[in-house]
């Protein structure tokens, strides 16, 4: 019973002003990432992050003396995204709940219930939510029965591979781990999920104890930062890949690496997309789509597509991986659509979007 990232941030966009929604799953998946999805669609909102396992009670806020009644007040600290006369709602994010100390729990317990921090309302329509592991990740998380009760939780699942290549079109992800995420789809799996039977050398398992460096989303990007490094990096880049996403992710993103370095450049592409050679092997063929899908620009969109029919002959899913990909990338789609060879081909492909 899980639902996906995009499901996720529609019920806190629509409940949560009513239910604070606790997000559950593993780490690295992009539970934290919902925040800045909700910022985007939410502009009338102030978006507040809160860090909770880093919090202590003093951080929460302070109790103000009003000396003419001789009694305290309480001020909320400025992250909560409260004040005198701050009407604005805001999404008031928790992120890892289940590592706050038991005090400072107790201290949020009325703002996930009632929206009110000490004896200060959160904004009318404001909204929250929080994060935490699952029970079996063994990362310290411990919520009590009590505060589970406050909230509605629901397990979040791990991206497919095509979810998150979808994101990371558009997020200047290397070709090379955009086409090593379709090649091994098997790294966005969940070990909850997995026969026991089963071995995923690549992924989170604390029930095999690999805890440290695995693949996850998260590290996946971290992984693209190094490659894009590669050429200072030189033999660097394999240690530094196995500390980021596991031994045996590093040493296959390691032959994409060197199979990319293969491939024909962009320029050349550009220049001569009628000789421009067109390689062979499904892993070449994908990061070249990636590699395209990502450089292309108005200018040069038009010898690209004159490319990309040569591209069609080669690999049917190739060329399909390229239009998707374009497709994809939210900065991008416009200025494709507005030519005429690319929506051809689109078209061409229609059935399969």
């Amino acid at each position: 019973m899980n639902v996906n990232l995009k499901q996720a941030a529609n019920l806190i966009r629509n409940v949560g002003s009513s239910n604070t929604l606790l997000l559950r799953g593993q780490p690295g998946i992009g539970k934290s990432s919902i925040l800045q999805t909700l910022e985007r669609d939410l502009p009338d909102y102030q978006v507040c992050y809160i860090d909770v396992a880093n919090l202590d009670l003093g951080d929460l806020g302070m109790p103000v003396i009003d000396k003419d009644t001789m009694t305290t007040s309480y001020a909320p600290n400025v992250r909560f995204g409260v004040g005198r006369g701050q009407t604005r709602p805001v999404v008031l994010m928790l992120d890892e709940l289940g590592k706050a100390s038991r005090p400072v729990l107790n201290m949020l317990l009325p703002v996930i219930l009632e929206h009110r921090i000490g004896d200060v309302q959160l904004p009318t329509g404001s909204i929250v939510f929080g994060t935490t592991n699952l029970d079996t990740d063994g990362v310290g998380d411990n919520i009590p029965a009590h505060a589970f009760n406050r909230m509605t939780v629901v397990t979040v699942a791990n991206p497919t591979a095509d979810e998150w290549i979808d994101w990371a079109s558009s997020h200047s992800v290397a070709p090379e781990v955009m086409a090593f995420a379709k090649q091994y789809p098997q790294v966005f799996d969940c070990y909850a999920d997995l026969d026991k039977k089963d071995k995923n050398p690549y992924i989170f398992n604390p029930m095999t104890g690999n805890i440290r460096a695995f693949c996850s989303p998260r590290s996946l990007a971290k992984a693209s930062n190094l490659i894009k490094h590669r050429d200072v990096l030189g033999s660097a880049l394999l240690p530094a890949l196995a500390g980021t996403v596991g031994e045996a992710a590093a040493r296959d993103m390691e032959a994409l690496v060197n199979l990319a370095d293969q491939l024909p450049l962009f320029e050349t592409i550009v220049k001569q997309p009628l000789k421009a050679k067109v390689p062979d092997g499904a892993g070449a063929l994908f990061i070249l789509a990636f590699m395209l899908a990502g450089r292309v620009d108005a200018d040069t969109l038009d010898p690209v597509m004159d490319y990309a029919e040569r591209l069609s002959n080669a690999s049917f899913e190739a060329h399909a991986l390229f239009i998707t990909a374009l497709c994809s990338n939210k900065g991008k789609v416009g200025m494709a659509c507005k030519n005429r060879k690319f929506t051809a081909h689109a078209a061409v492909l229609g059935k399969y979007f």
